[in-house]
């Protein structure tokens, strides 16, 4: 009788795992990808730029803010273009329109005449408000370009993240 009852369970429990296996595959089979990029426009002052980036916040219409965790990662963008930027991260998504990425900053260290400089943050995230629509098995590619010039206050030692979209 107790074989029999741990046979049913197993059986149970095959059936449930099998059940979210396909849900779990036909759920995310139509997904799209969006690679985000990072590029600079030149500063003459200095000779690297280091930015460590934590997380990417999406705006979806259908799925409001969605958080996607990239770990730290930190990338030189000096001396970076739109034909040799450097990619920050890849993201799934469901098919569909988006609307503002928010891109979360947690240091900017800048090579100034061989010195390294920790710059001040005005703000933790880089704001995009750029609509893009994701199409099933799509790969959207944006490319973020950090303006430098604009975005190093040099006498303050202040970063804000002044960027333009380039889509590609």
């Amino acid at each position: 009788m107790r074989s029999k009852i741990l046979t049913y369970i197993v059986a149970i429990l095959l059936i449930a795992l099998g059940i979210y296996g396909i849900y779990g595959y036909f759920s995310t089979m139509n997904n799209g990808s969006l690679s985000i990029y990072v590029s600079d426009s030149p500063n003459s002052m200095v000779s690297a730029v280091y930015i460590t980036f934590s997380s990417i916040e999406i705006h979806g219409n259908q799925s409001g803010w969605v958080n996607y965790t990239i770990g730290q990662r930190t990338l030189n963008i000096f001396g970076t273009s739109v034909n040799n930027s450097v990619l920050l991260g890849n993201i799934s998504l469901q098919p569909g329109k988006y609307t503002m990425i928010r891109i979360y900053i947690t240091s900017v260290v800048v090579n100034i005449g061989g010195n390294n400089v920790t710059f001040n943050l005005s703000s933790n995230f880089a704001f995009i408000n750029h609509p893009f629509t994701i199409q099933p098995h799509e790969n959207f590619k944006f490319i973020v370009e950090f303006k430098l010039n604009e975005c190093l206050n040099m006498q303050s030692r202040v970063f804000t993240p002044y960027i333009g979209v380039i889509e590609q």
